[in-house]
């Protein structure tokens, strides 16, 4: 009897044990994986804020120390790519063009991934290389007075949104702010999930930009 016994308490578990576990570990994970997922979202957002956040600051500077105090002159991702375009910006720094939330890359060719050739030929830009729009400042020239309340850079959502629910903006005094498109439900076109960028936004702000130059 007693080897009997030791035999069955060494056979381990049983097939409805191990399809037990299996089951309990399958349920933590099916729970894990949204708070998971939720958690990379938000910080992805609070990294592109501070990408938006940096490009501001970026360009108040070049304004200031480089280009007597005016703004640039150009329109759309032109508005921001100028500070590549002027060194202020460059190198593995270039990823504050590309938003975290995104695919996109500052390349055009994957086999030469060296960072802002696509943006490196002024005329010919990639809009692709880039997950922001610029201020569309043909049209909206911006007002020096009120820099706290000029909206100059945002997540393009380029066909896309950039983030779930929310777009990213930054004002010319560098303060970052959200557009959440629940508060645009009913002015957005039937199926569409994302607040569109450009003068057909219902955003009075992203309106005032341009997703290309």
């Amino acid at each position: 009897m007693r080897n009997l016994s030791r035999s069955r308490g060494a056979s381990g578990f049983t097939l409805v044990e191990i399809l037990a576990v299996i089951a309990i570990l399958g349920l933590l994970v099916s729970l894990a994986v949204p708070a998971i997922t939720k958690a990379r979202a938000s910080g992805n957002a609070r990294a592109c804020q501070s990408n938006l956040r940096q490009i501001s600051q970026l360009l108040q500077s070049y304004v200031d120390n480089r280009n007597k105090g005016r703004w640039p002159k150009e329109s759309g991702i032109k508005f921001l790519l100028i500070l590549a375009e002027k060194d202020e910006v460059r190198g593995e720094s270039l990823d504050i063009f590309v938003c975290p939330g995104t695919d996109d890359v500052t390349w055009v060719d994957d086999a030469d991934p060296t960072p802002g050739t696509g943006f490196a030929d002024w005329d010919n830009l990639e809009p692709g290389c880039i997950s922001y729009a610029g201020r569309d400042n043909r049209n909206f020239p911006l007002n020096k007075n009120r820099l706290d309340e000029e909206v100059i850079a945002a997540d393009d959502n380029d066909g896309r949104p950039n983030h779930e629910h929310i777009t990213n903006y930054v004002y010319a005094d560098s303060r970052t702010s959200q557009a959440d498109v629940s508060d645009f439900s009913g002015e957005l076109e039937e199926g569409l999930d994302y607040i569109p960028v450009g003068p057909d936004s219902p955003h009075e702000g992203l309106a005032k930009l341009l997703v290309d130059y």
